[in-house]
């Protein structure tokens, strides 16, 4: 008789093995740096770019604090094995696909949902990730299923004050215990255990004092002008880096110039042109550091990305990433002449 054959069981997502706490200067790193959520960042502000990201392992579940100091947009797509449930701090402010992000907000996301998350400096929030069959068992059992459907996509809750205060505040005690003595939930379950069941206590009491019957006609406007604005940065990606017209813009997004321009303004605080320009920028960085061969140029990256002016090029990237494209490449690839 045949013994029986034994596959190895899937690895799990690295955030679920260990501590982690990771300072990040630069947006464009941040892509593919994390299993359980894949985040596309472009920093909207011409300052010196920082961030912070705790991972905290729990028993069943991922902890994730995160915090930065400047504008930015990150898409942001969820693990498909996860839900996400986070909550907005203190002085966070931003958007969520269009939909205003304030103080104390939660954010509900779907396992392999993806939204356009744009907020303002002082942003900071904590992250729970938490398989779908555990978060449906628990809204279950404590009959918050009959006020609540779990989104399918996307959705963003307004909890109680005192209520998302005290699950932000308990979430960010938790990194910062993580961050000091990450050995408590390296080697210790019963620690990982006390902490999910305190933080998802916190949390499902948050989601109870939402009112799910709430409706911003803002919001309905911001969502529109969301997707707006998400046409415009597929259709530009997808021209390979060349400059994309504005008519084309209007045409693709099938809008006027006027509410082009209104919806840019709108989410990302600038113009469509000026945002799109910081995109590419991203996207220039992106291929620098990613260059495989030594015959790789400067020039022929900003080719690539639709910069002919060089110079403009040079200053707009150091200002964007605080050092110039030729440093880049230098240092990711040795010490190659670059034009």
């Amino acid at each position: 008789m045949d013994s029986e054959t034994r596959h190895p069981e899937p690895a799990l997502p690295k955030e679920l093995s260990e501590v982690s706490v990771v300072d990040i200067a630069d947006p464009t790193t941040v892509r593919g740096s994390l299993e359980v959520l894949d985040q596309d960042i472009v920093n909207l502000k011409e300052k010196r770019f920082e961030a912070k990201r705790v991972t905290v392992p729990l028993a069943d579940c991922c902890l994730i604090y995160q915090s930065t100091n400047s504008a930015l947009r990150t898409q942001t797509r969820v693990h498909n094995d996860f839900d996400a449930c986070t909550i907005l701090g203190p002085n966070s402010h931003g958007s969520i696909n269009g939909a205003k992000l304030l103080p104390n907000t939660l954010m509900i996301a779907a396992s392999g949902a993806s939204g356009e998350i744009i907020v303002d400096s002082g942003y900071e929030s904590v992250a729970l990730l938490v398989p779908p069959q555990i978060l449906s068992e628990h809204l279950t059992l404590r009959r918050v299923k009959a006020d609540f459907d779990f989104p399918a996509k996307v959705d963003t809750w307004q909890p109680a004050s005192e209520d998302g205060s005290r699950l932000f505040e308990l979430g960010a005690q938790i990194a910062k215990t993580a961050e000091s003595n990450p050995e408590i939930f390296d080697n210790n379950n019963w620690a990982r255990c006390g902490a999910q069941v305190e933080f998802m206590d916190s949390l499902f009491a948050a989601i109870e004092s939402c009112d799910p019957n709430e409706s911003d006609q803002a919001d309905k406007k911001g969502k529109s002008y969301s997707q707006i604005v998400q046409i415009c940065e597929q259709y530009t990606l997808n021209l390979d880096g060349r400059r994309p017209y504005l008519s084309e813009l209007c045409s693709a997004s099938n809008v006027s110039e006027r509410t082009l321009q209104y919806a840019f303004h709108d989410i990302m605080g600038m113009s469509p042109l000026t945002y799109l320009h910081r995109l590419r920028l991203h996207r220039a960085r992106d291929e620098l550091r990613a260059a495989m061969s030594d015959s790789t140029s400067v020039t022929d990256v900003a080719l690539n990305w639709g910069f002919w002016h060089f110079g403009e090029f040079s200053r707009a990237y150091k200002n964007c990433f605080s050092e110039l494209p030729s440093a880049t490449l230098r240092r990711d690839h040795g010490d190659q002449t670059s034009s």
